[in-house]
């Protein structure tokens, strides 16, 4: 039996878009919203600040690697998304567990975008030097 999110299940009622939509509309009280922003200001101004300079800091190691290779155009996005993916997978495993994840990312990438292996390979190495835990 195949099961969709839109129907029944046993007892189990899945939520359809007008009930999430429904939840969403009752939970929007612009003053909360305004008070919730304004106790978590600061801290979100530090995060922000420190995931900003890493990924721009990230973005600078990468891009003379695509200018090395000769990378133009919406491919260029591709290797920078996949050095950021990869930055955050890196800031939560380290050793071998890294580099399982470091190569089931190059196969996503080299599968699914058609990146180049080589340009993967050195992507990894920077963004590896630069997040210390791999």
């Amino acid at each position: 039996m195949f099961i969709t999110p839109f129907k029944k299940w046993g007892s189990m009622k899945f939520r359809t878009g007008l009930d999430r939509y429904n939840k969403y509309a009752s939970k929007f009280d612009p003053a909360t919203i305004q008070a919730r922003f304004t106790q978590v200001k600061e801290i979100a101004l530090e995060r922000a600040q420190e995931e900003l300079i890493k990924f721009a800091t990230i973005d600078e190691l990468v891009r003379p690697i695509l200018d090395k290779y000769g990378v133009a155009g919406p491919m260029r996005g591709v290797y920078l998304g996949f050095a950021k993916k990869l930055t955050k997978h890196l800031e939560r495993v380290t050793g071998a567990s890294a580099t399982k994840v470091a190569d089931g990312l190059k196969s996503y990438y080299v599968t699914a975008f058609n990146a180049d292996p080589t340009i993967i390979d050195a992507i990894i190495s920077v963004v590896a030097g630069a997040v210390a835990s791999y």
